[in-house]
């Protein structure tokens, strides 16, 4: 088949970024002839890119047209977007109709029904929008703190609502897990567009495999919704073991927190990463919103790495509890602590969780497969666009 890749990168890179590049190297590998064109978020700086980036987020009728040229200059069958927030918007997909494609779009957060993308808001759970017109993210100022902001998203929200551009022939809608899937569902969305592919990972010979462990891994963004507050208390009442924290800049108010078995590295390359994860005795996601697709869950299932995660969202149907690791109650440092002294006490039940993980991610999360529900939803799709 031929694709084109349509990707809105964010200021800051994250794991949508890889995903992206790693499916298209999936689909490369395949022998589908796949065009990726990405814009980046860089260049919205100061008051005047930003008013530009608001008045254009719920529709560009620019990039419409620009699509459309795409398709026709690639000859693209699928148009695949992973997202269009802000630069490309919604246009985008009726200029790939326009030309004749198919359209299948990933949804990687909750930007369809929230503001600020991850159904969050003072550090709590809130799905105050889901269903709904916006008006508590307006209220709330969701999206970066700012009306003007928060107000190009509901807009948006409402444009393809109102104008059903998710809701034709010849469009899916992926989401990453049934969680996910059923909460958009809940959000307005169409339920027959929706289907679930998750994210993949490479599989990871079991020789590959360290046989010595040692210490709790986190890797993430240093923020509160991350749960990084309750690692960091969990650490605190486990003196004796040792806490390693990767990713964004360990700032002032972190390290100022951490007790002394904690260790800030900072960013690490991805290759480094992984290495860590392999060596971990578990990794540790104590997030306290609701996870998309976590890329570091599948790197520790593929290394055999139990995970310790929050029973929350999609983390709670990822891993499976006393099989592929551990549940905790979300933000309860307490119970994370007892749940890794529980699974350190004793090396031989810890190890049969990591051995299932790795089971788990050769089955259901290996690239054959991933590109085989991939193929399937674009031949879907192909066949109700031609119906049109």
């Amino acid at each position: 088949m031929r694709v084109l890749v349509l990707h809105n990168r964010y200021q800051t890179p994250g794991g949508e970024d890889v995903v992206v590049a790693a499916e298209v190297a999936l689909l490369r590998a395949g022998g589908h002839e796949v065009t990726l064109i990405e814009v980046d978020n860089a260049g919205i700086a100061g008051p005047a890119a930003k008013a530009r980036a608001a008045l254009g987020t719920p529709y560009r009728p620019s990039r419409r047209i620009w699509a459309r040229h795409l398709v026709e200059r690639t000859g693209a069958q699928i148009v695949h977007i992973h997202n269009f927030f802000p630069l490309l918007s919604p246009s985008v997909i009726d200029g790939a109709r326009e030309a004749g494609a198919a359209v299948v779009q990933t949804l990687h957060n909750y930007r369809a029904i929230c503001a600020n993308g991850v159904l969050m808001r003072d550090g709590a759970v809130c799905e105050r929008c889901v269903g709904r017109v916006g008006w508590p993210a307006l209220r709330h100022r969701c999206y970066r703190d700012s009306v003007v902001g928060s107000a190009a998203v509901v807009a948006m929200q409402q444009l393809i609502r109102r104008r059903r551009i998710w809701d034709q022939p010849g469009t899916r809608l992926i989401a990453l897990t049934e969680f996910a899937r059923t909460k958009l569902i809940e959000g307005g969305l169409p339920r027959e567009r929706l289907v679930i592919k998750p994210n993949f990972v490479e599989s990871v010979a079991p020789a590959a495999v360290p046989i010595t462990r040692d210490g709790i891994l986190f890797v993430g963004r240093l923020v509160r919704e991350k749960g990084v507050d309750t690692l960091l208390d969990a650490a605190r009442l486990l003196p004796h073991h040792r806490f390693t924290v990767i990713g964004g800049t360990a700032d002032g108010r972190w390290r100022a927190a951490a007790p002394a078995n904690v260790t800030f590295t900072g960013a690490l390359p991805a290759e480094v990463a992984r290495d860590r994860i392999a060596r971990a005795a578990l990794l540790a996601i104590p997030s306290l919103l609701y996870e998309g697709f976590p890329m570091t869950l599948l790197e520790a299932f593929a290394r055999a790495t139990p995970v310790v995660a929050s029973r929350i969202g999609s983390l709670a149907e990822l891993v499976e509890d006393g099989v592929t690791g551990r549940l905790f109650p979300p933000g309860d440092p307490a119970a994370l602590a007892r749940t890794i002294e529980e699974m350190l006490a004793d090396s031989a039940p810890a190890a049969q969780m990591g051995e299932a993980a790795r089971c788990r991610a050769n089955e259901r999360y290996d690239p054959s497969t991933n590109a085989a529900m991939l193929e399937a939803i674009y031949a879907d799709a192909l066949a109700e666009a031609a119906q049109r």
